[in-house]
């Protein structure tokens, strides 16, 4: 029994921890985007670099080219630059990509989903799996404006407003559903 208690106590800390670093997007301004991942031999082979830094864009990030020229701001805190990274999962024949933001002391701020591809030529391949796991990425966004442009009716279910006995039936991990 008390394993059990501690277990729990285990699953809802890591929950709490993944809840909250996945809403800290909005603290950063700037994204940086190497020209070389690590599982890919050249730069921007297979034009991965170029691919994410599009979406990225797309989804109304700032992203840096040149880090040799910081703006003011960021010159005067690094801590507002995020580090892209792509990890590749190992599977059998398929590719899986997943997207990893960085903070300053080299945590991972984001974690996306893993976008798979079964596609057989390598550059179509990495392109649908870059763009399957940025789709997590695009709804974290879009979660963030969604909540910055209206205001909520009812409080998050991180907040003491947010009753537990309601919290099945009318919220969602992340945020309370808004009453009709």
């Amino acid at each position: 029994m008390k394993h059990l208690s501690i277990t729990l106590i285990a699953i809802f800390v890591a929950s709490q921890t993944l809840l909250t670093a996945q809403t800290n997007l909005d603290q950063y301004k700037y994204v940086s985007v190497p020209n070389r991942f690590d599982f890919i031999k050249s730069s921007d082979q297979f034009q991965i670099s170029s691919l994410a830094k599009f979406l990225l864009t797309k989804n109304k990030f700032t992203v840096l080219e040149n880090l040799e020229k910081y703006p003011a701001d960021l010159a005067a805190n690094q801590c507002l630059l995020l580090n892209l990274n792509v990890e590749q999962i190992k599977g059998f024949l398929k590719t899986k990509l997943e997207v990893q933001f960085l903070n300053c002391k080299n945590q991972v701020v984001f974690k996306s989903d893993i976008g798979m591809s079964r596609e057989k030529d390598f550059k179509t391949a990495y392109h649908q799996a870059l763009r399957a796991a940025f789709s997590s990425v695009s709804e974290a966004n879009s979660m963030k404006q969604l909540i910055q442009s209206r205001p909520m009716k009812n409080p998050s279910p991180l907040s003491p407003q947010c009753p537990l006995s309601q919290y099945p039936l009318q919220c969602k991990p992340r945020i309370c559903q808004a009453q009709n």
